[in-house]
């Protein structure tokens, strides 16, 4: 749904005005700048825009509201593209603008990224093949105790996800608007995912930079990488492609992000897509060659368990807290994405699957 012409006025007032903008992009005072609505989140609103003369192409990113663990949001992006820049597989961080002048609650400009997003529904030979290696090759930009203090660095990611969840779940217990099923459900996951808390860990582990969102919008994969992958295999080794939109990274276990990649919950929401199990072990075993020695597997398989258990509960906890929002007494706006898929992953079938290939119940 493309926003309305007061955003895109916004954006095009503030590209034309904001000269150290223009000094930082090497783009002069006398140039035009549009800008063209690209897509919007939670956190922040995205444009385009590209320099005539060049053709050099921009995102414009104007953040609208903070994660829980920090307030200032753009800021916090900037500092983890800043990085992440030498992966080379995320945007490069270009300006920032946290001041009180700066449209919504702060902006920056990032490099555009070219590609096309991962799709489940049609996947190409090399699709995964791309994603498993931007995985690797984001996580293994290793930081220092130092370099890590921007980010967020959860003492223990696993135990702290839980206790999300469960605090979400006792606002929607608070609520009024329970729906019986839900919460048996939802109970029965709690205590099962309540019992790998004791995962065995190694904090040397948790020193890597997770995206903690590995949706498929976020990964643009080469076009062509299809022919790419067939005719040669390093054709996406070389050129995976981009791992985009860094509104909610830590610093922790790449556990975190491989669960949430081939969870049930994260390929339903974009997708009619699920992974098999020997197909999710695949992903697993390709992403570790694509890893390809730059840092140990450790404690990866138990942690992974755990943390798709706790990925799944992630999703049930926050169906109940949207519960709570768009069928409380005031209601709330619901996507279409949403409308749609809300009673699908309330539905017993969908709980039933998830007991049985995330909870092992």
């Amino acid at each position: 749904m493309d926003l309305d012409g007061r955003d895109r006025e916004l954006a095009a007032r503030y590209l034309a005005e904001n000269a150290a903008l223009r000094e930082a992009l090497g783009v002069s005072n006398g140039v035009e700048l549009v800008p063209h609505y690209l897509g919007e989140g939670e956190h922040n609103r995205n444009f385009w825009f590209a320099d005539p003369r060049t053709g050099r192409k921009f995102v414009l990113r104007i953040n609208v509201s903070p994660q829980p663990f920090h307030d200032k949001q753009i800021a916090y992006e900037f500092a983890a593209l800043q990085l992440l820049a030498e992966s080379g597989r995320a945007p490069l961080p270009l300006y920032l603008d946290a001041s009180p002048e700066a449209p919504g609650e702060g902006a920056l400009v990032e490099s555009f990224c070219e590609g096309d997003r991962l799709d489940f529904d049609n996947l190409r030979p090399g699709d995964l093949q791309c994603a498993t290696q931007l995985m690797a090759d984001i996580h293994a930009v290793r930081i220092d105790d130092a370099e890590h203090r921007p980010l967020y660095r959860p003492t223990d990611p696993l135990r702290g996800l839980f206790d999300e969840c469960v605090a979400r779940f006792k606002t929607y217990r608070s609520s009024g608007c329970e729906d019986a099923s839900l919460t048996r459900w939802t109970e029965r996951f709690i205590a099962a995912a309540q019992d790998t808390l004791d995962t065995p860990s190694d904090p040397a582990e948790c020193r890597h930079i997770v995206n903690t969102e590995t949706l498929a919008a976020h990964f643009l994969i080469p076009k062509g990488s299809a022919e790419a992958a067939a005719a040669n295999i390093e054709g996406w080794r070389n050129n995976p492609g981009f791992f985009v939109d860094w509104e909610r990274p830590i610093v922790g276990e790449v556990a975190q992000d491989l669960a949430y990649f081939v969870a049930p919950t994260t390929t339903f929401w974009d997708s009619t897509f699920f992974f098999t199990a020997e197909q999710a072990n695949s992903i697993i075993e390709e992403y570790w060659r694509a890893v390809d020695g730059r840092f140990p597997r450790g404690s990866f398989d138990g942690r992974f368990r755990a943390f798709r258990m706790m990925t799944a509960l992630r999703s049930t906890t926050w169906f109940c807290k949207a519960m709570t929002t768009y069928l409380g007494r005031d209601g709330g706006h619901m996507t279409e994405r949403t409308r749609e898929k809300f009673p699908l992953y309330l539905a017993d079938e969908f709980m039933e699957m998830l007991a049985r290939d995330c909870f092992e119940l």
